[in-house]
């Protein structure tokens, strides 16, 4: 688990430009899973907010809106780079009420019962140790604080991320991962995720899929974003000579065929798991 933070800490951090370049279709594609996060928050002015692996972040600036000048959103990633964007993009906004800090979501460096509320969008299923995550995020949630997160469900739902580690590991012949290995598809299984939420502390737990699609111009600007903003991929890619490269690439190419429309866009489904619950 130690390597496989250093990794992850070293693939996000090497993507934290890309993401900033690119934040209209990061928040486009995960719109849906923002917009249902803030709603089942129902945030009020004056609480305490924090987001977990906040990446770019969409959800606290957000939030600060909702919370107003008389409340605090503590924005937080583990990747600096990733936060040295939210600051400045959050700065920009204007929104003063906003805190940006590098934390760690297994091991949370804010007191007991300090926030009312906590988001996170796309960050616990990639965390090495998700349980001890929500754990932690249960102790800083005040009593009758509350709890609204996104992950992707599974990867049959997800071709636009699924295609792809499907072409590579097909090149390099490799094993498929453990189902709760580390990576997108670790909390897909909605009984695992509520089971976490549970042993955590949770209370009124709420788990629902939600259904959408992600557009690119072309299959190539799928590649090349899938590239560009999948940290994991990117480092692996990185690692490949360039006749590896092109073999997947092709195998990515002859994968998007079935989701391409007469005018030569891209169109893939996207299935994620929202949950929500109390402390």
């Amino acid at each position: 688990m130690d390597d496989y933070r250093a990794a992850s800490l070293q693939g996000w951090s090497t993507v934290a430009p890309d993401w900033a370049q690119l934040l209209d279709r990061i928040d486009r594609q995960l719109g849906p899973a923002a917009d249902w996060i803030l709603d089942s928050l129902a945030l009020s002015p004056g609480e305490r907010v924090l987001e977990l692996a906040g990446g770019p972040g969409t959800l606290s600036m957000l939030a600060a809106r909702a919370v107003g000048p008389s409340g605090h959103v503590t924005h937080s990633d583990f990747a600096e780079p990733m936060v040295d964007v939210a600051r400045e993009r959050l700065s920009a906004e204007g929104l003063s009420s906003v805190e940006c800090r590098v934390i760690d979501a297994e091991a949370i460096d804010l007191p007991d019962g300090s926030v009312d509320a906590v988001a996170c969008r796309m960050g616990y299923m990639l965390m090495a140790d998700p349980a001890a995550a929500l754990r932690e995020t249960a102790r800083v949630l005040a009593p009758g604080g509350r709890v609204a997160l996104a992950v992707w469900a599974e990867a049959a739902a997800n071709p636009w991320a699924s295609l792809p580690m499907q072409a590579i590991a097909s090149h390099l012949q490799a094993p498929p991962p453990p189902p709760d290995a580390p990576g997108l598809w670790s909390l897909a299984d909605e009984a695992r995720l509520r089971g976490m939420l549970e042993a955590a502390g949770f209370e009124s737990i709420r788990v629902e899929p939600r259904d959408a699609s992600v557009e690119f111009d072309s299959a190539q600007q799928w590649i090349d974003t899938t590239r560009r903003l999948a940290g994991p991929l990117r480092a692996l890619f990185s690692s490949l000579d360039e006749d590896a490269r092109a073999e997947i690439e092709r195998r990515m190419l002859d994968a998007a065929n079935p989701y391409e429309t007469p005018d030569g866009r891209v169109s893939m489904p996207e299935r994620m798991l929202l949950a929500y619950a109390r402390r």
